[in-house]
């Protein structure tokens, strides 16, 4: 329209801080235009955009009756749903991750005691050889002494 000031068709970048940069995207849902300030990327907006513009048709086309303002409800609806199950879904993942845990954690507690005890009877049994090995010593050398003695007898 003649004397009516012309928007840019591309996306504008406002800084809320330093760090917070905003990009403000313009997309058009059932045929009405919007423009979304959001730090998410103008992509990402535009997909959303496009999903809601399809199926806010979708339901349109669907249904003569219905108003855009009730396909919006609908799908707004339909959104919600799949978020809370997606949501109970990923506590349920995270509640299993953390019995995961907790059952390495088990794992991991009956493995270092089992190589302690594993050490101790190493231990144990290298002591038990030690001490047969004297006791055979000794039974080797009152064999040659019993020997010896009965060497001694016959000659003497």
């Amino acid at each position: 329209m003649p004397g009516q000031e012309t928007r840019p068709q591309t996306p504008l970048r406002v800084i809320i801080s330093e760090d917070t940069m905003v990009n403000k995207v313009r997309v058009t849902i059932a045929g009405a235009p919007y423009a979304i300030a959001t730090t998410d990327s103008e992509k990402y907006i535009a997909s959303l955009a496009k999903r809601l513009d399809e199926d806010i048709t979708k339901l349109l086309d669907t249904n003569e009756n219905l108003s855009v303002t009730k396909a919006a409800v609908f799908c707004a609806m339909d959104y919600l749903d799949e978020y809370r199950k997606s949501t109970g879904s990923a506590e349920n993942m995270r509640s299993q991750i953390q019995d995961y845990i907790a059952d390495a954690a088990r794992a991991k507690l009956a493995e270092d005691k089992a190589k302690a005890e594993n050490e101790v009877l190493r231990r144990e049994a290298a002591a038990l050889r030690e001490q047969l090995a004297k006791e055979r010593r000794r039974e080797s050398r009152r064999e040659e002494r019993a020997e010896q003695a009965a060497a001694d007898e016959k000659q003497g």
